[in-house]
């Protein structure tokens, strides 16, 4: 999966447009970045990488932080 498919994956779950979250983009700054979306999240990267969320994936503040998270561990690429 590309950074871009995982990207779109996630503006799903959080209902935003498509091309509209930032590496920048945090739960304070998205009003549908609530616990259960990070539910969902946790639920999409399980089912989609078989894996079970580590520590570093659980604490990335903000997009990126979990894009760069994911493309260390090559579940994700560039």
């Amino acid at each position: 999966m590309t950074s871009a498919d995982f990207r779109a994956a996630i503006e799903e779950i959080l209902e935003l447009p498509p091309d509209s979250l930032q590496d920048s983009d945090s739960r304070d700054s998205i009003p549908t970045w609530t616990s259960l979306a990070d539910v969902k999240i946790v639920t999409f990267v399980a089912s989609e990488f078989g894996v079970e969320p580590d520590p570093e994936l659980m604490e990335a503040q903000t997009f990126g932080e979990l894009v760069k998270a994911l493309e260390e561990k090559r579940l994700i690429s560039a």
